[in-house]
């Protein structure tokens, strides 16, 4: 009998080794030519956080629905709430902020009014705190006609002038010399695509401006407008100044960004999260 005890005892302890052990049948394992990866993420999942924020086009421009704003970046302008002041208010600098705005374009040779404060009896929400009139840009160009604006605006748009338009201008010798930037719009009390609600233009506070071509001494206008590369110098000279533009505006939308802005550049300063620009 005691003979036998190391045999039951070896099997029995084989027995439950035997139990402990994980074979690959215990294991959930793919079907044969299956991938090991985890599987891709949709393509559409989170795509509504990473709507650009389309802003209007120019007065006179008609224009299309536009995707929801919020994933570009906070405005810099939220919708109101009761207690908070209306947007000229809370865009208004202090009289030292002003006067530097303000010492900076006169040093740039621009030409500009200062008109009275802007307000609009039946909106709060649109007006210029401390408008300016912009006349005229540095060497002698023109803004056709002068328009109504924000002291930042008026700044970025005579240095993008100033540091890059005017140098593009001087390689086109055969027009002449660059005399003037027609506007299409600047100020105008509406909200996006001039709807009955929704949030409000960036144009209702002076904060952006409608480019519609450039006017030359000699040779032809360059308007703004689709170019399916055509290879002319007209065309590298439109796509050196809207490239341009986004350094010193946060949004630049133009011909190809979508129907609305086929003829014209959108540029303003909205103020977004981290600084985004929006450049389309």
């Amino acid at each position: 009998m005691n003979n036998l005890l190391p045999p039951i005892l070896m099997a029995f302890l084989a027995t439950g080794a035997a139990a402990q052990e994980v074979t690959p049948a215990d294991v959930d394992t793919p079907p044969p030519g299956a991938s090991l990866f985890p599987e891709q993420r949709p393509a559409d999942l989170g795509a509504a956080e990473e709507k650009s924020d389309m802003p209007e086009a120019g007065q006179g421009v008609a224009e299309t629905s536009e995707p929801d704003p919020e994933a570009a970046g906070s405005d810099a302008v939220p919708e109101r709430e009761a207690s908070a002041p209306p947007a000229p208010e809370r865009l208004a600098v202090d009289a030292e902020a002003l006067a530097a705005c303000q010492g900076e374009l006169r040093a740039t040779g621009a030409s500009f009014d200062i008109p009275e404060t802007i307000a609009d009896s039946e909106n709060p929400e649109c007006g210029i705190k401390n408008p300016i009139q912009l006349r005229g840009l540095p060497g002698g160009i023109e803004l056709k006609p002068a328009g109504l604006m924000r002291c930042e605006t008026a700044l970025a748009l005579v240095r993008w002038t100033e540091d890059h338009v005017r140098s593009a201008a001087e390689q086109l010798p055969e027009r002449g010399a660059l005399v003037s930037i027609e506007q299409g719009s600047t100020y105008i009390c509406r909200r996006r695509n001039s709807r009955e609600d929704g949030k409000i233009s960036e144009h209702a506070f002076g904060n952006a401006v409608d480019i519609m071509a450039f006017h030359f001494e000699a040779g032809d206008p360059i308007p703004v407008q689709p170019r399916e590369r055509d290879g002319t110098m007209a065309e590298a000279f439109q796509d050196a100044v809207r490239a341009t533009a986004c350094l010193h505006f946060t949004t630049v939308l133009g011909p190809g960004t979508d129907p609305s802005h086929a003829d014209h550049l959108h540029l303003d300063i909205k103020a977004r999260n981290g600084g985004f620009r929006l450049c389309q």
